[in-house]
């Protein structure tokens, strides 16, 4: 289950004794620019690209990086107000102005240190029973997000460029309404087609509703707590789109887990 880029991690992140730069530091009690100071100097959980995702103390952890944007806080603190979904809380989240960036931001999120073990390295160390149940929480969660209906426009939370694996590297959008959305991808359809990637007789896409989807239901971002509790992590593709953009058989996962 191993991936072509797999990000840095530091065994350090992990370290159930570990020390870390806002151990007994009271969040409320620091500016902004406390935790940010320290994003590429504690210890890296995740660092790949654009993305670093550090441990601050033994309870919180922070994203940052160009491609961080107010959305994923968004749909985070949307997540914990509507949902019983696992997923981390967010304790505090801003940007800062970065025109060397591809947004113009420099975002960090706050959040929930999720002490587990990532799917793509454990999976194969589960048992039937424990990979049943895995699958089973996979599944109810995905359930509980879809029935989150939600008004639109299409796109992330709180609006902005659409990104994930349906779009280009550079996102697509902003979209004003479903309408709008529909014609832009049965035009993906159509190019598709035209150089025969798509059978010519698939019918254009015609959109009813859009619900809560997460776009990145994959094994890396499913941890596995030590009470066997599944945790939802990376939500920066999430937001409001159509019920079939949530598909949890891409490449990665084991056939079992589909």
């Amino acid at each position: 289950m191993a991936g072509i880029l797999c990000p840095y991690v530091d065994p350090a992140s992990h370290a159930a004794d570990g020390k870390f730069p806002l151990d007994d530091v009271d969040l409320h009690s620091i500016s902004d620019e406390s935790p940010a100071e320290v994003l590429y100097t504690a210890p890296a959980l995740h660092d790949l690209g654009q993305i670093t995702v550090a441990r601050l103390s033994k309870s919180l952890a922070l994203k940052g990086g160009g491609n961080v944007l107010p959305s994923e806080a968004a749909t985070l603190r949307m997540i914990a107000s509507k949902t019983g979904i696992r997923a981390p809380r967010v304790h505090r989240s801003f940007q800062v102005q970065d025109d060397t960036k591809y947004f113009g931001t420099m975002g960090y999120i706050v959040m929930d240190y999720i002490d587990g073990r990532p799917l793509d390295t454990c999976w194969e160390d589960l048992g039937d029973e424990q990979k049943m149940d895995v699958s089973k929480q996979d599944a109810a969660m995905i359930t509980e997000m879809q029935r989150i209906q939600l008004p639109g426009p299409p796109g992330p939370i709180g609006g902005g460029p659409c990104r994930g694996r349906f779009f280009t590297h550079y996102s697509a959008g902003p979209f004003g309404d479903i309408s709008e959305f529909e014609r832009w991808v049965n035009r993906k359809l159509d190019i598709c087609k035209k150089i025969k990637k798509a059978p010519q007789d698939i019918p254009g896409f015609q959109f009813t509703e859009l619900v809560l989807v997460h776009q990145d239901v994959s094994p890396r971002n499913l941890t596995l707590d030590p009470d066997e509790q599944v945790w939802l992590l990376d939500w920066a593709d999430a937001g409001a789109y159509p019920p079939a953009f949530e598909t949890a058989d891409g490449p990665g996962f084991p056939a079992e887990f589909s």
